[in-house]
């Protein structure tokens, strides 16, 4: 083949122009020798051989440029390759630490991060500076859940999201989608407070399929009743207890009587939080990466029926009783007041939260108290006795859930609260030694220029952070998850508790135990010591001043003319 006719070639042209590519661009300390490569091109003899002499002359080309960078990697942030022949003797001011160093270091935190327990660990802490409101990337985190349980038509994860979400028109869509692909899922139905924190009854064709399901069950009732009028409690307690005429408008209500009477006759209270609870429970499970918040807010948001209502009907029973009684029909008021104990009984019994059960047992107490005074009067000493046994039995049960009282909870949450520190402490630190890393970085490689040689306070400032906050970062990230392991802890205890939830501070007390510090710096006491700190500085520097006048103004006049 002759010279003209593969200099023609397209092999050989390309050849020729990716080694004219590379010698554009290879580095200064070796470029004669690129450019002795692209002279010595045209000498070949075919197009396989101009091929070859260009890769050869690329793989030539790779390795100086992989040598110049290796070498650049070993210089620190600021300099150049260059600085050695270029630059001006005298003094230079450069962080002491190489780039491989500082790359090294940095590489290490991120992998701790990006480590599963780091994951978690950074989603709970940002969670608890959004006081563990759902986020937009919650959000779409469920969002990502509906729609994969949507294509392997998971109803349990349906049901999930469903109760979880904060999206109203969303919920409603997945609880029916849940429900039908599931019909064992019903519960779902009477089991999400649409408008949390205020209240919001299920629909009115929901409750309908959750009473027909589920007959037994005081809850479905109670939620009905809610829903007919969820503002009914106010008037009654306007003006402290109700009075007759009150009490006559409430049992006027025929169609909000009769659902009452329904719920204090069924034989079951089930407000379906242990089954939420378990569903939580399996989908954290599965699904490790989710957010406490969601989690949280989701549990939080759980729909129970009015308190208010429960309230105001035992209040409606003892009143009859009393009016009963009143009447020497002493048989009715035993009655009617046992309904009231017998129903908080039962909601004590069946409850999932401890709200629920706080509440059943006051139901309890208030009509113990009006039975112990009725046993008193009919001369029942043996009953009275029991009744007064039952209330202190309550007695000693309320004080057991009051918060602090065991004091095992009471140093378990204190413990947790000094933990949630150590956590947000060394979750700043992290934020801004990697803020001050990358600054100082940056600083130093875009603009090597305007401060390589000039000591100003910004380039020892630049230098200072690329030297140590690299270290800092690491160090303050190790000690983050080793200051987070309680709460994971915590956490995987609760995704693996299969035990009847009546003590929700298995999960409350880590979670709360985080709030501590950012509870402080968004309150009114941490706004009162800034501006303390501040106006006691400003005063001193105005001491500070006024006395340095006066000792010069002495001094002025004690010299002589």
């Amino acid at each position: 083949m002759s010279v003209s006719i593969q200099a023609n070639s397209t092999a050989a042209r390309l050849a020729r122009w990716l080694l004219g590519c590379a010698v554009r661009h290879w580095p200064e300390e070796t470029r004669p020798w690129g450019l002795a490569l692209a002279a010595e091109i045209d000498e070949t003899a075919s197009a396989f051989e101009t091929v070859r002499w260009s890769l050869g002359g690329i793989m030539l080309f790779t390795r100086s440029v992989l040598s110049g960078a290796w070498k650049w990697m070993k210089l620190p942030a600021g300099s150049s390759l260059s600085d050695g022949v270029n630059r001006p003797k005298g003094p230079s001011l450069l962080p002491k630490r190489s780039r491989v160093f500082t790359t090294v270091v940095l590489g290490a935190a991120a992998l701790l991060l990006a480590l599963p327990e780091g994951r978690e660990a950074i989603l709970t802490v940002r969670a608890s500076w959004q006081e563990y409101q759902q986020s937009d990337s919650d959000a779409r985190k469920l969002e990502g859940l509906a729609d994969r349980a949507e294509k392997e038509k998971d109803a349990s994860t349906l049901a999930f999201v469903a109760l979880s979400t904060g999206d109203p028109k969303r919920a409603e869509a997945l609880t029916e989608r849940a429900v039908a692909l599931d019909p064992q899922l019903v519960w779902i139905y009477g089991s999400k407070n649409r408008s949390w924190p205020n209240f919001d009854s299920p629909k009115a064709e929901w409750l309908a399929q959750l009473q027909a399901s589920d007959p037994d069950n005081a809850v479905a009732y109670l939620l009905a009743a809610d829903a007919l009028d969820p503002l009914r409690i106010r008037p009654f307690y306007r003006r402290g207890i109700p009075k007759d005429a009150e009490f006559e408008v409430a049992e006027s209500d025929s169609k909000w009587m009769a659902l009452m009477e329904r719920a204090y006759g069924a034989p079951r209270y089930d407000s379906y939080f242990q089954r939420h609870y378990q569903l939580t429970r399996t989908v954290w499970n599965r699904e490790k990466n989710l957010s406490p918040a969601i989690v949280f807010s989701g549990l939080r948001s759980h729909a129970i029926p009015s308190l208010g209502n429960l309230y105001l009907f035992a209040d409606v029973k003892i009143h009859e009783a009393q009016k009963a009684r009143a009447a020497g029909d002493v048989k009715r008021a035993e009655s009617l007041l046992g309904e009231v104990d017998a129903f908080g009984i039962r909601m004590a019994d069946g409850s999932g939260a401890k709200i629920e059960k706080l509440i059943a047992w006051w139901l309890s107490h208030r009509a113990d108290k009006e039975l112990a005074g009725l046993y008193s009067s009919w001369g029942k000493t043996e009953e009275e006795r029991r009744v007064t046994l039952r209330i202190e039995q309550i007695d000693a049960s309320f004080r057991a859930l009051r918060p602090g009282h065991d004091s095992t909870d009471r140093a378990r949450a204190q413990t947790f609260r000094r933990e949630g520190m150590l956590v947000q402490g060394f979750g700043t630190l992290s934020v801004l030694a990697g803020l001050a890393a990358l600054a100082g970085v940056l600083m130093l490689e875009l603009w090597p220029h305007k401060i390589r040689d000039t000591k100003t306070i910004w380039r020892r400032g630049a230098c200072l952070a690329a030297d140590y906050a690299p270290a800092v970062l690491l160090v303050a990230c190790g000690a983050f998850l080793v200051s987070f392991l309680p709460f994971q802890r915590a956490f995987e205890e609760y995704r693996a508790a299969n035990y009847s939830l009546l003590n929700e501070e298995g999960l409350i007390d880590p979670m709360w135990g985080l709030l501590e510090i950012p509870r402080y710096l968004r309150g009114v006491n941490f706004a009162v010591s800034v501006w303390t700190i501040v106006t006691i500085a400003l005063s001193a520097l105005l001491l500070f001043v006024l006395v340095r006048g006066f000792y010069w103004m002495r001094g002025t006049v004690a010299k002589p003319a």
